[in-house]
């Protein structure tokens, strides 16, 4: 089953850095000299998620789809502005019509290409039903009845508590008065996820991502992206993801056959664009390697898999507007 809401969830993260950066240097552009952006800022926005996954286990529908978010940024810096070390805090939350999440996390910068942050998330997912639409985002398995049994909406809520370090460095900055910017993106993230009202070892489904468990987990990205120097067209680049569990001591016995630690991997071409400051365009075509297993979804946390299976995930466009 393809993991949609990690990857949303990167869209989201990115492109909340750059709406931040664009809305801070706007004023700059008119007065570079005495600009200074404010410690304290808050920005609203709404995003249109345009998305079209037809090889997509989660949403069995192979038409393009439009979902609606609300978002919300906080950040507060603590630090003089361009000051080293540099201390912050940001909190974010968003709304969709299938799940609600919030969190927030402090960012230490001992110097210009370093990050290091602590932070926590909470959220939780419910179903859908139109008819001619249906599914089920939040749920346990059972393994006696070999299926998820859907949870009602706000019973149960997932949590987690992560530590990142993160390397960001301006490649075209290393050559004096260079015009071109090609950026150069990691990241490392450990984190522990667990959901409410469910024991340790047992397998649960949130937001659609299924054969998850209470445990640690890990999340390691690489991205390169070039700054295009366009009115409009703002970056072109591509990005790679790993991830999975620390061990699979965090699942029962039973379920450890379904190899969990099994390291998933996605790579990713990305564009962005925007017209101002307050509007603003992603795309991105993922495609990901992940467990290949010759069975129904229901039976996947029983049933031992046949190697990585490669696939196009499909497309996703979003749109945000900054309030």
């Amino acid at each position: 089953m393809k993991r949609i809401i990690l990857t949303l969830a990167a869209i989201f993260s990115l492109s909340t850095g750059i709406f931040a950066e664009e809305n801070d240097s706007a004023p700059a552009e008119q007065t570079p000299k005495s600009y200074t952006p404010p410690a304290t800022s808050f920005l609203p926005m709404l995003t249109l998620l345009g998305v079209y996954m037809p090889n997509n286990g989660i949403i069995d529908v192979n038409i393009p789809y439009v979902m609606p978010m609300l978002q919300a940024r906080f950040s507060h810096r603590f630090t003089d502005f361009n000051a080293k070390p540099e201390f912050s805090f940001i909190a974010d939350g968003e709304l969709a019509p299938v799940w609600v999440r919030a969190g927030g996390h402090f960012d230490f910068k001992p110097f210009s290409p370093v990050t290091l942050s602590l932070g926590t998330d909470i959220s939780t997912s419910w179903g859908l039903n139109l008819n001619f639409l249906e599914f089920d985002f939040i749920g346990k398995y059972s393994r006696s009845r070999a299926e998820y049994e859907s949870f009602s909406p706000f019973s149960h809520w997932v949590y987690d508590f992560w530590a990142q370090a993160a390397f960001k460095y301006d490649i075209g900055s290393a050559f004096s008065g260079e015009k071109h910017h090609i950026v150069f993106d990691a990241a490392y993230r450990a984190q522990y996820t667990a959901m409410t009202g469910v024991s340790n070892g047992e397998v649960w489904m949130h937001q659609g991502e299924s054969e998850r468990a209470n445990g640690f987990t890990y999340k390691a990205t690489a991205a390169l992206s070039y700054q295009i120097p366009h009115k409009y067209l703002k970056t072109v680049g591509a990005s790679a993801c790993a991830e999975g569990y620390f061990s699979d001591k965090f699942f029962d016995e039973e379920y450890r056959i379904s190899d969990p630690t099994f390291v998933d991997l996605t790579f990713a071409l990305t564009a962005t664009a925007s017209i101002g400051w307050k509007n603003h365009f992603m795309l991105m075509v993922p495609f990901s390697g992940k467990r290949n297993f010759d069975c129904d979804d229901a039976l996947r946390p029983l049933t031992a898999p046949e190697g990585r299976k490669w696939s196009v995930d499909g497309v996703i466009l979003t749109f945000t507007h900054i309030f």
